[in-house]
């Protein structure tokens, strides 16, 4: 939990300017406080294989809970449990982002109005690293999105998207091949480097 935490204020500040300005920066950001109520529940869902670690969950469920619920009420954003969200997750705006049963890879970001799901009876999406999703964007169902892709705002995903790809339209499809993302994802080289690492750990 505490490694891909860190991915995620990072992709947001520069840690390395004080824990005040961490501090700062959650308690202003919405984004980072349902990312920590999300892997604050991923960690509990491991630590509940763990005897010796049961005694901590009866008070670190509650947490978890109002955390969660919180973020619903006031932002109304769901990170479900169900999710496999990687480090470095950057949730650039509130309001209706359902993010359930699906893998995401590091370093990706979102906006509001986002959908990322799995169909009513089938397995969700699976999302490379460094993925960027725009407003009111919808990938719902067994599709795999390629790394480095860019997913335009109100673009619905109806297959699979390949790697490095400007992606608009409903239903999506490719408008721009080897398209480079890295200025609007706002990924600072070290940044990726270090997200990089976590996932590998």
């Amino acid at each position: 939990m505490t490694t891909a935490f860190i991915a995620d204020v990072r992709r947001c500040a520069d840690i390395d300017q004080g824990h005040g300005a961490v501090w700062r920066l959650f308690a202003n950001n919405y984004g980072l406080q349902a990312l920590l109520a999300y892997r604050l529940g991923r960690w509990l869902l491991r630590a509940s294989r763990k005897y010796y670690l049961w005694p901590l969950l009866s008070v670190c469920w509650p947490i978890y809970y109002v955390l969660s619920r919180g973020a619903w009420v006031a932002y109304d954003i769901r990170l479900e449990l169900s999710a496999d969200i990687g480090p470095g997750f950057y949730i650039g705006h509130f309001g209706a982002i359902r993010v359930r049963r699906c893998r995401i890879g590091a370093n990706c970001s979102i906006s509001h109005m986002t959908s990322i799901s799995a169909a009513a009876d089938g397995q969700g999406p699976v999302i490379g690293d460094r993925v960027w999703i725009g407003a009111h964007a919808q990938i719902v169902g067994p599709h795999h999105i390629g790394s480095d892709a860019t997913i335009g705002a109100g673009t619905v995903i109806q297959g699979d998207i390949p790697e490095r790809v400007l992606c608009l339209g409903n239903p999506g499809r490719p408008v721009r091949r080897n398209y480079d993302n890295r200025r609007i994802l706002g990924l600072r080289e070290e940044v990726h480097s270090q997200t990089r690492d976590a996932a590998a750990s």
